[in-house]
């Protein structure tokens, strides 16, 4: 194109029809960006309560617990009613649980081997049963708390007439009662 032959209000219009050939865009504004999602934050559910438990009802299993493991039989040597180291071995166990728990009271029955009269017998097992419970009363349980009782030779553990039968006959057994 030969520019020669333009004249300047053609150049004019030229760049006018250039200028506005050449416009430029609209300005749009740049997109908003979307929305934020709104998470709401909800806490889990608490767990549910502990199955309901009766303390007093524990406490009573776990106490019943030891008094069945605290009273055992305790044997005596031949015509004695004097307490043996195992015994007293025995007795302490009682004593203590019987001074934790007061709600404990306790039937102390005295037993002897078939040797002896039954008169004999039935007082032997009564000083048997009453040293037994001067014993536990020295650890300040009340002597209230016992009741004592004597069987003789009425009651045997093991039937037989032999020292191994006499030795398990010779006792002092507990019926404790909470």
């Amino acid at each position: 194109m030969n520019l020669k032959h333009w004249s300047l209000p053609g150049m004019i219009g030229v760049a006018i029809l250039i200028g506005c050939s050449a416009k430029k865009p609209p300005v749009v504004p740049p997109p908003e960006p979307p929305p934020k999602k709104v998470v709401e934050f909800t806490p889990p559910p608490p767990p549910p309560p502990p199955p309901s438990v009766d303390t007093a009802a524990l406490n009573r299993e776990r106490i019943q617990a030891r008094i069945t493991e605290a009273f055992k039989t305790v044997y005596f040597e031949y015509d004695q009613s004097t307490l043996t180291a195992d015994g007293k071995n025995a007795c302490d166990v009682i004593g203590q649980l019987m001074k934790d728990v007061s709600e404990i009271t306790v039937r102390i029955e005295g037993h002897a081997d078939e040797r002896g009269t039954n008169e004999y017998n039935l007082a032997l097992g009564e000083r048997r049963a009453i040293s037994i419970q001067a014993y536990l009363t020295s650890y300040g349980v009340a002597a209230s708390r016992f009741s004592v009782i004597s069987y003789g030779e009425e009651k045997p553990a093991v039937d037989g007439h032999d020292e191994a039968a006499w030795s398990k006959n010779r006792r002092v057994e507990f019926t404790p009662t909470f």
